[in-house]
């Protein structure tokens, strides 16, 4: 991307942690997405605080066999350490577990003033979201990012047997208020960002709340030009409440992200994702999802205990018959605290010895489930098929079109992300620069030629918007299609890890 644009979107955690603690502190927020970590200069420290995901885990330990020989009070806390905190043992001195939006700023002032600190903190109460301030965005190098991040809700009315979030933060989705929300967003487009990705793990989770929530913020939308896109993740059942939709679409809401996991039934009812099966088909609500004028990405996962070798298959047909562009497709990961967790443990099937998978499948063997996992995402990721996913996706209906096109006229602020010929031209410049440096540039466009001409009669699509998309499939080409096994870099291992996360951000260049 042009500029100096490193990662998709800013970790609204680190903004949030910083916002908590008084003001005559001195706060340094470091990204390892945007910029190296300067050891030396953590010396003069008095807390080295590390947060991270799932995904991050073997990175966090060598961060933290660094730090511990630092003077520092070393600290952790974050996603992982909320659900498996014997893992940071020996590794820091003091761990927070689940939220700690009370806990840490206790902490700060424990240390501050010299009084005595615990090595474990828990908040005996989830936090009250109409408590917290506003995230400290001017702390972060908002330049190296393309969208910025806030977070309405946490919690999740459902039961998924595999999530860790109704572990983490409950089933009683708790929301921000209004005020906070507009609060948020103002920071967010003074910081110089025309797009934001509102984080919940479900932002439907409270329809009362939401409801009420939607009509400010499409007031503040309205008064100033539309300076945000929006996007953000719900569960399918949005797709039974046109209002609900409607208001999203008038807060300029482009793209959700929604939790399909399975396209079985019975697996689905496995484990418990029962709102998936709940009236009409799956297809039938994500039309409508579509027809309110929302681009629709999704999450798959495979080895469920229904699933047999067919499944790959099954998920592949059922992503490209429903045009889902941006797909996050993983294999089943039985998290510590979870019920899948307790369940496969407690039928001695948990394993340690696969990045992967790290239980025993029901209907495969693990061989057979990584294999047919890493086939059907490279298909899912050549570059026609993702780019004619996208491209169907927004040109296929005209009740999304007629929504577009509605929802365009009303903008006076044209969006930041976007600078027509001349930012497809370097970013083509640097795509093909980028190619030539992984030795595949005659292949590369070979590639996206044939991608071009296929696709290229939908729609009118423009050289610029395609572009945009080629871009965009590139990110996901290196990770399953240069980076596979025995290509000597990493691949699909970590792309399992990290697909979650990679796929959240909205596709907004390619959308457009």
């Amino acid at each position: 991307m042009p500029g100096e644009k490193r990662a998709w979107m800013m970790p609204g955690v680190l903004t949030l942690l910083a916002a908590l603690i008084p003001d005559h502190h001195e706060i340094v927020l470091i990204d390892e997405a945007v910029e190296d970590i300067d050891f030396e200069a953590l010396r003069r420290f008095d807390v080295i605080g590390i947060t991270g995901q799932i995904a991050q885990r073997d990175r966090m330990i060598e961060i933290l066999e660094r730090v511990k020989t630092l003077p520092g009070t070393v600290v952790v806390g974050g996603p992982y350490a909320a659900i498996d905190e014997q893992f940071f043992d020996g590794l820091c001195d003091t761990i927070f577990v689940g939220e700690a939006d009370q806990t840490w700023p206790e902490f700060v002032e424990a240390m501050a003033n010299g009084d005595s600190v615990q090595s474990r903190y828990e908040q005996t109460e989830k936090t009250d979201m109409a408590t917290l301030p506003p995230a400290r965005m001017d702390l972060m190098k908002a330049e190296h990012y393309m969208s910025a991040s806030i977070q309405y809700s946490r919690g999740c009315p459902f039961t998924c047997e595999f999530c860790d979030i109704i572990v983490i933060f409950g089933r009683r989705p708790r929301v921000k208020s209004a005020k906070q929300v507009i609060a948020e967003l103002e920071g967010v487009w003074k910081a110089g960002f025309g797009v934001c990705f509102v984080v919940d793990d479900n932002f439907i989770g409270n329809k009362v709340a939401v409801k009420k929530m939607l009509p400010e913020l499409i007031r503040w939308q309205e008064e100033n030009g539309y300076p945000l896109v929006l996007s953000t993740e719900a569960t399918l059942n949005l797709a039974d409440d046109a209002e609900l939709m409607e208001l999203m679409i008038r807060a300029n809401f482009r793209e959700v992200f929604i939790g399909i996991e399975s396209t079985r039934e019975e697996s689905l009812i496995e484990t418990k994702k029962l709102q998936n099966i709940r009236g009409e088909s799956m297809s039938t609500k994500l039309d409508r999802i579509r027809d309110a004028g929302l681009v629709v990405s999704a999450g798959f996962i495979v080895g469920f205990d229904e699933d047999d070798d067919r499944i790959f298959e099954e998920q592949v047909q059922f992503i490209e018959s429903n045009n889902i562009g941006r797909v996050s497709f993983g294999v089943l990961v039985a998290l510590p605290k979870t019920p899948l967790y307790e369940r496969l443990e407690a039928e001695g099937r948990l394993t340690d010895d696969n990045d992967i998978c790290n239980f025993i499948p029901k209907q495969m063997t693990r061989d057979q489930l990584v294999a047919g996992y890493e086939k059907a995402l490279r298909r899912l990721y050549t570059a026609e098929a993702f780019i004619g996913r996208v491209v169907r996706n927004v040109t296929t209906s005209d009740k999304y079109i007629a929504k577009r096109r509605e929802m365009q006229s009303r903008e006076t602020h044209k969006p930041r992300w976007l600078g027509g010929v001349a930012t497809s031209g370097v970013i083509a410049w640097r795509l093909g620069r980028e190619m030539a440096r992984r030795k595949v540039f005659r292949k590369g466009l070979r590639m996206y030629w044939r991608a071009y001409r296929r696709n290229r009669a939908a729609g009118g699509l423009s050289v610029s918007a395609f572009i945009g998309l080629c871009a965009m499939h590139w990110h996901h080409y290196c990770l399953t299609q240069l980076a596979a096994p025995g290509s000597g870099e990493q691949g699909l291992n970590i792309f399992s890890a990290a697909s979650v996360d990679a796929t959240k951000a909205a596709d907004h260049m390619a959308d457009a």
